[in-house]
């Protein structure tokens, strides 16, 4: 008789129930033990279902940053706690911070060449041709940047080494833009600018389009400070950080509206934050279903074979 490596597996648990099919007796069904069978098929995809939602809970209770001061000094701070854990090697002085799905971290000087900052030694990775570049964010194979200088939103294709499509962005308001944050779900952009200490703006770039439309203003309660970064986090959820004391605050996308994070007692002059955001982490409703449609696939298999 032809066996399932499922069934295989039941009929080397019970040699007894192996035995009655094997002479074309009915079988003598132990409900108990066929439950097991099933439990035991059902066992690693309950486990990868928890690993899952585990990761996914963590993402999105406590992003952790990866911030550069004014002084160069680097440090990986949670938001909830706004802790902060050195980051010793090179020191550089940029605007700009991003973080790969795969821990690479890229940045870009007063010249607007890009370089990988990961590790003690600066790795050149190609010009942008631009300058006063704001901040950087990491899109679909590449870089999504914005100058000050020539006010155009630019990609840079990490696969040519080259800015692939460069763009000038109308109805910025006389903004200094200080961040660019890229949502995966939609294509879609969003910068921060401001005009002045405490009057910070929140605007949006459809995918593909070539005007900002303004969302609304972004309250900052630190006294004398502005929005220095903008990102989204694992969990969808924007997220801003601000200069003097890096005070941290997540987003309404819809209205600009912020809710505060934490803060931190020190000064500390942030120029850029980067967020690492996992190149793929199925949602949790994703990997419940995996794990019914592995039950129920069980079961019906079972039934057939009896």
């Amino acid at each position: 008789m032809d066996r399932s490596h499922w069934n295989a597996g039941c009929g080397l648990r019970f040699p007894s129930l192996r035995a009655d099919r094997t002479k074309g007796a009915p079988a003598n069904r132990h409900p108990g033990r066929s439950h097991w069978c099933v439990l035991s098929t059902l066992l690693p995809w309950l486990f990868a279902t928890g690993c899952w939602m585990g990761t996914a809970l963590q993402c999105a209770a406590a992003p952790i940053a990866t911030t550069l001061n004014f002084n160069q000094t680097r440090y990986l701070v949670p938001m909830a706690t706004n802790l902060e854990i050195p980051i010793l090697g090179q020191s550089f002085y940029s605007d700009s911070l991003a973080l790969s799905s795969t821990g690479t971290l890229y940045s870009t000087d007063a010249s607007g060449n890009l370089w990988d900052v990961t590790g003690a030694f600066s790795i050149p990775v190609g010009p942008t041709g631009r300058t006063q570049i704001a901040d950087l964010v990491m899109g679909s194979g590449g870089l999504w940047g914005f100058s000050n200088a020539s006010q155009e939103l630019f990609f840079y294709d990490l696969g040519s080494s080259s800015v692939t499509s460069a763009q000038v962005i109308t109805g910025l308001s006389g903004h200094l833009i200080t961040g660019v944050a890229y949502q995966m779900s939609t294509g879609d952009i969003y910068l921060s600018g401001y005009t002045g200490l405490n009057s910070d703006t929140l605007f949006h770039i459809a995918s593909s389009a070539t005007a900002a439309t303004t969302v609304g203003s972004m309250f900052n309660g630190e006294p004398a400070s502005y929005f220095v970064d903008l990102e989204f986090g694992a969990d969808g959820t924007l997220y801003a950080v601000s200069f003097v004391h890096r005070w941290f605050y997540s987003v309404s996308t819809a209205s600009a509206a912020t809710t505060f994070i934490s803060s931190n007692p020190f000064h500390r002059d942030l120029t850029a934050m980067a967020l690492q955001v996992p190149a793929s982490v199925p949602e949790p409703g994703t990997m419940a279903i995996l794990s019914i449609g592995g039950c129920l696939a069980g079961r019906c298999r079972s039934r057939r074979e009896k």
